[in-house]
């Protein structure tokens, strides 16, 4: 992604705490977002990941018939950005990859075993399995997922995926 052209990675880089994320070769951090218009049906996840100064954007319109809510779908944005992760692990090799999340909940989620929700647990469940997934394919990376908590205050790199998952929702 073209750092001159877009003001939000002009700021991102800017800013010294996110330009070390951007930056950093041993890290790689995804940054995963949801957007859901329940009056309009249209719904999308989306994942900014950056490694060793270079930034790749990744969203899609999520194909659902109704509302699953924001908990679905920001399982299905994670798992979007371990699909990213796995894609960009063809051309990167990083040591460790942190997956930013604004949802305060994913790690009660992930080691929860009853559901009064079906959607949440189906998202729980394909998120596993696609972290099962990566982590038999490369092992050698250790993923940790994060609630970003005051990390999302005036972060651009999150903002980007906010507006990505916007946008796949709108087209």
């Amino acid at each position: 992604m073209e750092f001159i052209q877009n003001p939000l990675l002009k700021k991102a880089y800017a800013n010294a705490s996110l330009r070390q994320n951007i930056v950093n070769k041993g890290t790689m951090f995804l940054y995963c977002d949801y957007a859901g218009f329940a009056s309009r049906g249209a719904y999308g996840a989306a994942c900014c990941a950056v490694h060793n100064r270079e930034v790749k954007l990744a969203a899609k319109k999520l194909p659902l018939e109704r509302d699953y809510g924001s908990i679905y779908g920001e399982l299905t944005a994670i798992t979007l950005g371990i699909e990213t992760l796995a894609s960009a692990m063809l051309n990167r090799e990083p040591k460790v990859a942190v997956i930013y999340t604004d949802c305060s909940r994913i790690s009660r989620i992930l080691a929860q075993a009853r559901f009064s929700n079906p959607h949440e647990e189906q998202g729980r469940n394909e998120l596993l399995a696609a972290l099962a997934q990566f982590n038999q394919r490369f092992p050698q990376v250790d993923v940790q997922i994060r609630y970003m908590s005051g990390h999302k205050k005036n972060n651009e790199l999150h903002r980007l995926a906010h507006n990505a998952a916007r946008e796949a929702a709108n087209n």
